[in-house]
């Protein structure tokens, strides 16, 4: 005689509760295999007997729920798998595994960024024939110094133009008298003009206090750890006085030899 054996049913679905607040212990995703989830809000696990809210499912692990970080340091007391709070830690662990998944996204989108910017500044670079460490102080020295030109020029340029003028009524004999006077005046104050650079710029400006990075190449060539340290002089005379002074030499006797008439 052979007997049925009926697999054992899950208990029906609970109302859609367990999917709760959370304020307990985080936890990474679980890496073993899981279930394939139902369509549904709930999935029955069956290790722990328990339904389990379907985003949640991926982050129960083996790992127990703590009732504290105390409790967890020393693998202490723990939340019954299923209770509100064991939810809490659950979705805790959830929460932190999105929060770390977003700031490693956005560490590599900076880093690409970084990387892409430090490019662009290496070609700048060979343009302009210096170093990526200081491309942008000498871009921006050399945009002010467009700008002041710019404004000097619009500045001296009637000036300029206005002395044309009185030249050619000098050549045409218009109020000779006059025009020279005027022309005079005008020699003076071209003479005279002068446009301060900062009253332009403003000096405030970042590359104007700061120079660019100093190469790492730069900065062991100035450690010199064998470098002998600044002596200041002592005496401004000493380098006149205490020169030394070549030493005469003295014949031996041998040598006297050579000089004796015969």
């Amino acid at each position: 005689m052979s007997a049925t054996v009926k697999a054992k049913e899950p208990p029906s679905r609970p109302d859609p509760g367990n999917n709760s607040f959370s304020t307990s212990i985080t936890h990474s995703s679980a890496t073993t295999s899981q279930p394939i989830l139902s369509k549904e809000e709930n999935t029955w696990h069956e290790k722990l007997g328990i339904w389990i809210p379907n985003d949640l499912f991926p982050y129960v692990t083996d790992e127990p729920v703590y009732t504290s970080n105390r409790q967890a340091k020393i693998k202490g007391q723990q939340y019954t798998p299923g209770c509100y709070y064991w939810f809490l830690g659950i979705r805790k662990r959830k929460e932190a595994h999105e929060l770390a998944v977003r700031q490693q996204n956005e560490n590599e989108a900076w880093e690409v960024k970084r990387l892409a910017y430090e490019d662009e500044l290496s070609a700048r670079a060979k343009l302009w024939g210096t170093s990526s460490n200081r491309v942008e102080y000498r871009e921006d020295m050399t945009k002010d110094l467009t700008k002041f030109q710019d404004h000097f020029h619009k500045k001296i340029t009637p000036l300029i133009d206005r002395r044309s003028v009185l030249q050619n009524r000098i050549t045409q004999g218009k109020n000779v008298y006059k025009t020279n006077k005027q022309l005079l005046q005008l020699e003076q104050e071209l003479g005279h003009f002068h446009i301060d650079y900062f009253s332009v710029m403003d000096d405030r400006e970042s590359h104007y206090r700061y120079k660019g990075h100093t190469s790492d190449d730069a900065k062991q060539l100035k450690l010199r750890p064998h470098k002998r340290p600044p002596i200041p002089p002592t005496n401004i005379d000493r380098h006149n006085t205490e020169i030394k002074k070549s030493r005469l030499d003295i014949l031996s006797p041998e040598d006297s030899k050579v000089f004796v008439l015969r």
